[in-house]
């Protein structure tokens, strides 16, 4: 008597590979961010122009679990006020320091201004952000598809080989 079967052990094999791509997966996805990030930092830096000091602030990240890259400046990271300019007053008053996150939000987002410490009356004007963030997020698109792209291709792999 003939009969017709099927051999489970491809099928074992098949249900073994799918129980080990979530674990593929996750380690694809930490090093599609991993690559992702000098990307998106390059990226942001071509959009701030300047001289170099703000771009020169920004850092790229990569979160702790691998779930996330993202560009954001540098943490405990501060810079000295262009303050006083004479000697007298520098002499006099030393120069505050902010946070690089700070100073990058203001110029990002834009702010007003007033009349500071030495008298000079600049209240009531307005400075314009340059929205650097957000024009970048529009060239991001093509780095979260290369990215998924190689998510896809180790789980091809994976399953294929």
């Amino acid at each position: 008597m003939q009969e017709a079967h099927i051999d489970h052990s491809e099928i074992d094999r098949l249900v073994e590979k799918l129980e080990q791509a979530p674990l593929v997966i996750k380690e694809a996805k930490r090093q599609a961010f991993e690559a992702a990030a000098p990307k998106l930092q390059a990226v942001v830096q071509s959009e701030i122009g300047g001289d170099g000091r703000v771009r020169n602030w920004q850092e790229a990240y990569v979160g702790s679990k691998g779930g996330y890259a993202a560009v954001r400046p540098r943490a405990k990271t501060y810079a000295e006020s262009r303050g006083p300019q004479t000697f007298e007053e520098r002499k006099k008053e030393p120069h505050p320091t902010y946070a690089v996150g700070y100073i990058t939000n203001a110029i990002n987002n834009g702010h007003r201004t007033r009349q500071n410490k030495w008298g000079y009356r600049t209240s009531g004007k307005t400075i314009q952000g340059k929205q650097f963030y957000q024009r970048a997020q529009g060239q991001v698109e093509q780095v979260a598809q290369e990215a998924a792209g190689q998510i896809v291709q180790a789980l091809t792999e994976h399953l294929g080989g």
